[in-house]
């Protein structure tokens, strides 16, 4: 005697497509949420290579002594005879840093850091009053602001500002004196 009811072999085409739809709408929704978790990422390292590019260059800059031994104006800022616009390694003061580029950036010995394509690093030295260290003055005060700026294809993702004095040449530091 035969079953009334036949067991199913197989699955329709109908099911088919269900399951496919479903599993599509899973698929676009988990790439929604993949790619700006991806991009955070590739923000947040970029962010961290340029801060530490940024205290690089200003540690860097913070060794230098204050003003140049040679005879020159306090007020001049940027290089002194003798200074390599092309090698820091012979920098001896903080302004010899003033309007310093590199794209990509170098570290001190002029070597090109590898893989930094698109990476501009730059630095303004200015003196400014010692009141106020936020305002530009025009003639030496004892006091220097250090901007150090890094980019990546153009948008600024580090700036690291610090002042320096005169002051610090004669504490604990043998460099040349006024």
């Amino acid at each position: 005697m035969r079953s009334r009811y036949q067991t199913r072999r197989g699955i329709s085409l109908a099911e088919t497509v269900v399951s496919t739809l479903l599993i599509g709408f899973v698929l676009v929704s988990t790439l929604t949420i993949v790619a700006p978790l991806t991009r955070s990422n590739t923000v947040h390292a970029n962010s961290l290579v340029a801060t530490n590019l940024a205290r690089e260059l200003s540690d860097e800059i913070a060794t230098k002594a204050f003003i140049d031994s040679s005879p020159d104006s306090q007020d001049a800022l940027g290089f002194d005879a003798g200074d390599s616009t092309f090698l820091r390694s012979t920098y001896d003061d903080i302004d010899d840093y003033h309007k310093w580029s590199s794209s990509p950036p170098k570290h001190s010995l002029g070597g090109i850091y590898t893989s930094m394509t698109g990476w501009t690093r730059e630095v303004s030295v200015d003196h400014v009053m010692i009141t106020e260290p936020s305002k530009d003055s025009p003639t030496y005060t004892g006091l220097k602001r250090v901007t150090v700026i890094v980019y990546k294809d153009g948008t600024a993702l580090a700036s690291m500002t610090t002042l320096h004095s005169s002051t610090a040449d004669t504490l604990g530091f043998a460099g040349p004196t006024r």
